[in-house]
């Protein structure tokens, strides 16, 4: 169940990806290719039962780097859109946004 899901995963994060190449900027579109290349080859490597190599650990914390990065962005996003009243119901966004995390 875990490896369809994981398949399911890195198949919904390319098609993620391929829509995100319409309009970002390169570290974002290279981080989200480093997630969805480690995420391939993790899974690849707990299926063979093979131990983990030091390019593991340096993507892993690549994509920790990553997440710091999209964290700290989601939060400026997230107040600028209080302060400035980007949207009438901000607060219903949030609530949304936040039960899909």
């Amino acid at each position: 169940m875990v490896k369809k899901l994981s398949y399911l995963n890195i198949a919904f994060a390319i098609g993620y990806f391929l829509l995100y190449l319409l309009n970002s900027t390169s570290f974002a579109m290279v981080g989200i290719l480093v997630v969805i290349v480690f995420n391939a080859v993790v899974l690849k490597h707990l299926e063979k039962d093979e131990p983990f190599k030091s390019v593991h650990f340096v993507m892993g914390a690549t994509n920790i780097f990553f997440a710091g990065f999209m964290t700290l962005w989601v939060s400026h996003i997230v107040i600028s859109s209080i302060n400035y009243h980007y949207f009438g119901n901000t607060w219903l966004y949030i609530a949304f946004t936040s039960f899909f995390i």
